[in-house]
């Protein structure tokens, strides 16, 4: 497995245009002190933290990497939102939660990287009738059809759901899409900024460690080429009925 916790050691957010979809959540929720929120894989906690700590809600943060685990923990404690935020180790596809106890849910990134369609059926399971379920992640606006993996890699195994054909997937678990919104490439540039800043410390570093700084710099690489040739990333506003 990848080290995650160091190639994302200068960033809290682990996709792009998190920061913005933090805001539509905000926006489309509009959280009270009384709110109770879901975050599907959590990462680094940042959305709880920003969440917690401007609207006083409570947030059940989920995660399985237990690198982040511990780092949401601390950062809950650290920003004192430990009495509002709290952290479960467990999968988006199985969440250990009553039926309707939340008020919405979040995942941010994270669909199509838990299981896209378990995940969205757990988030509207536990949702409460009338509340929002808010998911942002990666859309093809080209469907190549068959990659190579020698050439895409990873990429060469996901699944081309195009922006239309996700909407559909969302419905199809029981919710309602109330609103789309693409990102703009910036996010992209504003993601990769600090890998590339950690790769470029790990090349230069004493001891350096190339073969790391190389692995980080392929893997920008990859996705810049996809961000240019077929994918984009998006967030959604769902609506349970």
């Amino acid at each position: 497995m990848p080290d995650y916790a160091r190639i994302y050691a200068r960033q809290e957010y682990l996709t792009p245009g998190a920061a913005e979809t933090v805001d539509i959540i905000a926006e489309s929720v509009q959280p009270t002190e009384q709110s109770l929120l879901l975050d599907i894989a959590c990462g680094k906690g940042e959305a709880a933290a920003t969440l917690a700590g401007r609207f006083a809600c409570r947030i059940a943060a989920v995660e399985l990497y237990d690198p982040f685990i511990h780092h949401t923990a601390a950062k809950a404690w650290f920003f004192n939102l430990r009495d509002l935020i709290t952290v479960l180790r467990a999968s988006g596809r199985r969440l250990p939660v009553r039926d309707g106890v939340f008020d919405a849910g979040y995942c941010i990134g994270g669909p199509s990287i838990v299981g896209l369609k378990d995940c969205l059926r757990e988030m509207a399971r536990a949702t409460k009738s009338g509340g929002q379920v808010i998911v942002s992640d990666v859309v093809w606006r080209t469907q190549p059809g068959t990659l190579s993996v020698d050439e895409w890699k990873w990429l060469a195994g996901m699944e081309q759901t195009s922006l239309d054909e996700y909407a559909g997937i969302i419905e199809a678990s029981g919710l309602r899409v109330d609103r789309t919104h693409m990102h703009e490439r910036v996010a992209w540039d504003a993601y990769w900024r600090p890998m590339l800043d950690v790769a470029n410390e790990a090349k230069t570093s004493q001891p350096a460690d190339i073969a790391f700084a190389d692995d980080v710099e392929s893997a920008v690489a990859l996705e810049r080429r996809a961000v240019n040739q077929y994918i984009d990333y998006a967030t959604f506003v769902g609506k349970k009925p």
